[in-house]
């Protein structure tokens, strides 16, 4: 008798293990698997809540500080709030140290998970202390909203405009050269550390969310391929990618070099910024409200019904390759 061979986290990688265990997860205001989970107080009041686990073997590169560590735990839970349009109140953080870390270290952990706190002007609430093999940071941040303003992955509508808060690529650069694959300029290799070392929540475009009525926002933590393909899918309709948000400076970089330029959009994941989407009458208002409050805005596309996934019709990058990359645990492929 055969006996079927035994599935281990690596055959099925996190979303496919994400799709079995749906059923066992209760989120009913936003739906599974949303950029955070929702509970409703009252009638007119929202509870939003996050949790998110930083794991030094995996998320820490190399050259990071104790204190960015404890500083990007922070930042990778805020991130989920903010994309809700919430405001976030406060934070806990549970850390497991291994037991030969020395303390000072640790206080540096703690001391940037308060910095980060601070600087976003949330309360640090603390949080549990354990003991592990590896430096564990599990940030849970929360905050309330009214129902009106809590904002969806789901909800788009043909002809809807998509938007980012900021351009992609850099953190890609920043992981090929601390991973020693590429070298850079002095300039460009600043603003590449800088991206992946010091990553921050985009807290600051909340106000604008309050003024314009956003209809769906995701973070792109995950890298922007896995953000644009999981919107097109849930719902329901293909994106078309008329401006690609690539740095300037990744893409002379890519020129030169002749890399993809859409490998190092698509693929890189920890840039933390918004993509968000509001109907075409919004737009004008949007984008004077932006200016009013110095706030930075890329328009890169709109929803489709006439094809599905996504499609490039930047004149300059059409022809280049779409690459299927982004983030995923347990998965063979970590960008």
């Amino acid at each position: 008798m055969n006996r079927k061979p035994k599935r281990v986290m690596s055959d099925i990688g996190e979303r496919q293990f994400l799709l079995e265990i749906a059923n066992l997860v209760s989120n009913p205001v936003l739906g599974f698997n949303d950029d955070a989970s929702a509970i409703q107080l009252s009638e007119d009041t929202i509870l939003v809540i996050n949790a998110d686990m930083l794991v030094k073997q995996t998320d820490v590169l190399p050259g990071m500080t104790y204190n960015q560590i404890g500083r990007k735990a922070v930042t990778m839970s805020v991130s989920d709030i903010v994309a809700k349009g919430v405001n976030p109140l406060g934070c806990l953080a549970s850390v497991a140290f291994p037991e030969d870390l020395e303390v000072e270290s640790a206080k540096k952990i703690i001391e940037g998970i308060k910095d980060q706190c601070s600087e976003y002007n949330i309360q640090y609430l603390g949080g549990d202390l354990n003991e592990g093999i590896d430096i564990i940071v599990d940030a849970i941040s929360f905050g309330t909203c009214s129902k009106e303003s809590l904002i969806p992955r789901v909800g788009a509508e043909v002809g809807d405009i998509l938007y980012t808060t900021g351009y992609f690529g850099l953190t890609s650069l920043g992981f090929q050269f601390l991973l020693g694959n590429i070298n850079l300029n002095d300039e460009l290799k600043h603003l590449a550390l800088e991206s992946v070392y010091n990553p921050k929540a985009k807290i600051q475009y909340l106000s604008l969310f309050q003024k314009i009525q956003v209809k769906i926002c995701m973070d792109s933590s995950d890298g922007l391929f896995i953000t644009l393909n999981d919107l097109s899918k849930l719902n329901g309709m293909g994106i078309e990618i008329s401006k690609l948000p690539i740095h300037p400076n990744v893409s002379d970089y890519a020129k030169e070099w002749k890399q993809n330029p859409l490998e190092l959009v698509f693929s890189g994941g920890e840039e933390f910024e918004l993509v968000f989407a509001i109907s075409p009458d919004k737009e004008h208002q949007l984008i004077k409200e932006a200016q009013k409050q110095n706030l930075e805005l890329q328009r890169i596309g709109s929803f489709s019904d006439k094809f599905e996934g996504i499609k490039i019709t930047d004149e300059e990058y059409r022809e280049c390759e779409i690459p299927k990359g982004g983030y995923e645990h347990f998965s063979s492929f970590h960008s």
